[in-house]
């Protein structure tokens, strides 16, 4: 049965976040309060110590991880489509050691946003999409080894120049075979993107590993026109068993948080 998640920092923050304070013990009681039960937990830079502390607090709440985000990378200018291939090696290490903090948590995976890059004025989207695929190449064997994976998440055409299309990023994975990367469909990007989101997502099949959910409008859901049963039947067919995640712009995330769950249960039971 799918379950409902939300995102979350360890630090204060900006941007489509829930619980975006930092201060991660009141906001799982809050989400153990309506009951949510996993996270897409967003990081600075942390070390094994730090990621051990995050996986008890956790668990003393009974929380899941279902994708980390190590948004340092980003600030840091990390990206997989780095022309240069001594600094896209440098860049691919980087990644790595945040796959061991992934698997530390027990989480699902690592997400993968803006760091894969975007392509430069002179050059195709092809042509960074090689050095992104090469990179991921390496990156999803060392996934898989770990026994974890890296969730690729398709972003529309005004944030990154690189697999806006839930269903390109599926044919990205396939066509170029690789292992250890799944997917993070995101209903806002996808109602940018994709022509329509529950066939988009039955397209991508066993490579979803995690869904962020939203209203149309970036909002709590029930605020939008989405069709949620639409959306939650294609995954029942899919066989994803996997989080709900609720990435939104929210004034007040208790209310937010209930106003999701009151409209999504009667469709997940």
């Amino acid at each position: 049965m799918m379950k409902l998640g939300c995102a979350v920092t360890s630090y204060a923050a900006t941007g489509p976040i829930v619980f975006k304070d930092g201060n991660l013990k009141k906001n799982f009681r809050t989400m153990q309060k309506y009951g949510f039960e996993s996270v897409d937990l967003f990081i600075k830079k942390t070390s094994r110590e730090q990621a051990l502390e995050y996986k008890q607090m956790l668990n003393d709440h009974g929380i899941s991880v279902a994708t980390l985000f190590a948004i340092y990378l980003g600030e840091q200018g990390v990206k997989l489509s780095e022309p240069d291939p001594v600094k896209r090696a440098h860049n691919v290490d980087l990644v790595k050691k945040e796959l061991e903090h992934a698997v530390t948590l027990g989480a699902v995976g690592l997400g993968m946003g803006y760091i894969r890059g975007c392509h430069g004025e002179n050059e195709t989207e092809a042509d960074a999409l090689k050095r992104i695929a090469e990179a991921l190449k390496i990156l999803g064997e060392h996934a898989k080894s770990l026994g974890t994976t890296i969730l690729l998440e398709p972003i529309n055409r005004y944030e990154i120049n690189t697999l806006n299309r839930a269903v390109d990023t599926a044919d990205f994975i396939r066509n170029n075979q690789l292992d250890g990367i799944t997917m993070q469909p995101d209903m806002f990007h996808m109602n940018i993107e994709d022509k329509s989101l529950p066939e988009a997502l039955r397209y991508a099949g066993d490579l979803v590993g995690n869904v962020h959910i939203s209203s149309t409008n970036r909002y709590a859901v029930g605020e939008g026109h989405f069709n949620f049963k639409e959306v939650i039947d294609a995954l029942h067919e899919i066989g994803y068993n996997g989080s709900l995640t609720l990435e939104a712009f929210v004034g007040d995330p208790e209310q937010a948080l209930k106003q999701t769950a009151d409209y999504l249960r009667p469709y997940l039971q």
